[in-house]
């Protein structure tokens, strides 16, 4: 019985050194949400979707975080601007969250959107979520079209933004022109911000595959800075292309810079014994 137990666990552990590597942390653009009956904090029973929406944005917050309290006031700024367009927000609890905690999150957000709790973590799970606040946006055949993690400066702004795209009222030059303002709006011209912002875009195009460009952004922000986020996003990419030898050397050289860097941390435990 034991040697069978040990064969089954050695196949399982093959298995997973053979999946592939997901560079990034949430689900791919294109996948699929289905509808789904939650429970609201209000107690009654509230349809995930809502087919008269082109645009549904589920909203990841949780209880007891400032971050959360943050992205669901930036939200309900959004919410008012997106009045009487067929959008359709929502916000998403994890399962143990009591009545307590989920209403006084909504006070504290100020929105008027449904909460709703994620049964089960599933959406939590098919969407791989890592860390909250996080948004989806769901295009009208409910796939993922995009998804922003939280920012502190104009994150209203840029959810709006794409928003907008996915209703067709924006081009991607628009997007484009708001996701990275001209340089002469920028709010510094120091070396180490621009740097920063040509990796936050470097990651926007890592996450919708467009690899070759995510390495010339990272490129472009280590010609004007030694960013260790730079370095961790071209590892990122190593490993997205299936080269965890290479990602490994970028994670090094970021977490010589940086022995925090939450990214080469992630992307190097998850090479680890490819």
């Amino acid at each position: 019985m034991r040697r069978c137990l040990a064969v089954i666990l050695l196949a399982a552990l093959a298995g997973l050194a053979a999946a592939p590597f997901v560079a990034h942390a949430h689900a791919d653009v294109g996948t699929q949400v289905n509808q789904a009956e939650l429970k609201a904090i209000s107690g009654e029973k509230v349809r995930l979707l809502d087919p008269k929406a082109r645009v549904s944005v589920l909203v990841f917050v949780r209880a007891g975080q400032d971050r959360s309290v943050e992205a669901l006031k930036a939200m309900a700024r959004c919410e008012k601007d997106m009045a009487g367009k067929p959008v359709r927000f929502i916000a998403v609890l994890p399962p143990d969250t009591t009545p307590e905690e989920a209403k006084a999150l909504a006070v504290a957000g100020g929105v008027k959107m449904p909460l709703v709790l994620d049964a089960d973590d599933a959406l939590y799970h098919h969407l791989s979520v890592r860390l909250h606040p996080v948004i989806f946006l769901l295009d009208a055949k409910a796939k993922v079209a995009d998804f922003e993690q939280y920012r502190q400066i104009d994150y209203c702004e840029v959810v709006t933004a794409h928003i907008r795209f996915l209703l067709g009222e924006l081009d991607q030059a628009a997007l484009a022109r708001i996701e990275t303002p001209p340089r002469g709006n920028m709010p510094s011209d120091d070396p180490k911000d621009v740097s920063n912002r040509d990796v936050n875009l470097g990651r926007k195009q890592l996450r919708i595959k467009q690899y070759e460009k995510a390495a010339a952004s990272a490129n472009k922000a280590l010609a004007l800075a030694p960013s260790p986020s730079a370095f961790a996003l071209l590892g990122e990419i190593a490993a997205a292309k299936g080269d965890c030898a290479a990602a490994v050397r970028q994670f090094d050289q970021a977490l010589k810079l940086d022995p925090a860097e939450k990214h080469a941390l992630e992307g190097k435990k998850a090479c680890a014994g490819k």
